[in-house]
């Protein structure tokens, strides 16, 4: 498969197999790490960048043998050396891949550095160069922006083709699901505020890390404000002015989700709780969290 133009959009419906290699565009194929889960999806998304002389990767995923040997496999079909990886994030679903490309090729790892006080962090992963907000990244003979969005995570990155209007979002923004977000290296309002940083960019399509590629991108982005703000809104409404536990509110905040996901939108509930908080209409106490009384 071998699309003829550049518009990624065009293969929004396009099946996710893993370890199959798939040219999105020219310039763009996707590989899939056989990592399936109910947090990863149908696994971690690798993007091969096809440049003028050189590929580049983007997040290698899991330190997985069989992805490792798809990676190395359209690389050599590329007839072009790998000579860089771009990491959105050093989560472990999508940096430890790196260790083996590293060996086998030379490539150079450029990214921000993982967080040592995260324990969900990828630390044995080597930063050779950090990327800051604003960078633009040359070596393709085509321009990449570097988008720095704090949210999911606070070394998150976003990779920007502005010729083409795509994004790589990493975890910034998923298909087929909401982010979660994990105080304390996970901030909402960090997390809203990087979304509306997207928006003016006027993207065409969002290239996942997890899912298929997402076409009307700035539909996807103001779903997921509106979907946040709605979430927002039922705290506010289940919140009293008497304590309640967590465990509690999250059977309340979270009555449309199946009960066996409540762990997990605990820590949503928990980051939405602190945004609140932080502007002064909830509190927290002993006995749990509140809403703050207006005088």
């Amino acid at each position: 498969m071998t699309p003829s133009a550049t518009d990624v959009a065009t293969q929004h419906d396009v099946t996710i197999s893993p370890g199959v290699a798939v040219a999105l565009s020219p310039r763009v194929t996707r590989i899939t790490a056989p990592n399936a889960s109910m947090m990863t999806g149908p696994g971690t998304n690798s993007y091969l960048l096809i440049g003028q002389d050189k590929v580049v990767c983007v997040d290698p995923g899991p330190a997985d043998e069989q992805h490792f040997s798809a990676l190395m496999q359209a690389v050599a079909d590329s007839g072009k050396p790998l000579t860089h990886i771009l990491l959105t994030h050093t989560h472990r679903d999508h940096s430890p891949g790196c260790s083996a490309l590293v060996a086998a090729t030379g490539a150079l790892v450029f990214g921000m550095a993982p967080l040592a006080s995260d324990p969900s962090q990828d630390r044995d992963t080597e930063i050779n160069h950090t990327l800051q907000d604003g960078d633009c990244f040359q070596d393709l003979g085509w321009p990449l922006h570097v988008i720095h969005t704090p949210g999911h995570v606070e070394n998150h990155l976003c990779f920007h083709a502005p010729e083409d209007g795509w994004l790589i979002t990493g975890d910034h923004l998923i298909q087929g699901s909401t982010v979660v977000i994990i105080p304390p290296h996970g901030r909402l309002g960090d997390y809203l505020a990087s979304l509306r940083k997207l928006l003016p960019l006027q993207l065409t399509a969002l290239l996942p890390g997890h899912g298929r590629v997402m076409a009307d991108a700035n539909a996807v982005i103001n779903g997921t404000l509106a979907h946040r703000q709605q979430r927002e809104d039922k705290v506010l409404r289940c919140l009293t002015h008497s304590p309640q536990a967590l465990a509690d509110l999250v059977l309340t905040v979270y009555d449309d989700v199946a009960p066996w996901l409540h762990g997990i939108a605990k820590y949503s509930l928990l980051a939405h709780l602190i945004k609140l908080a932080e502007e002064n209409r909830a509190t927290e106490s002993a006995e749990g969290w509140q809403a703050v009384q207006v005088n």
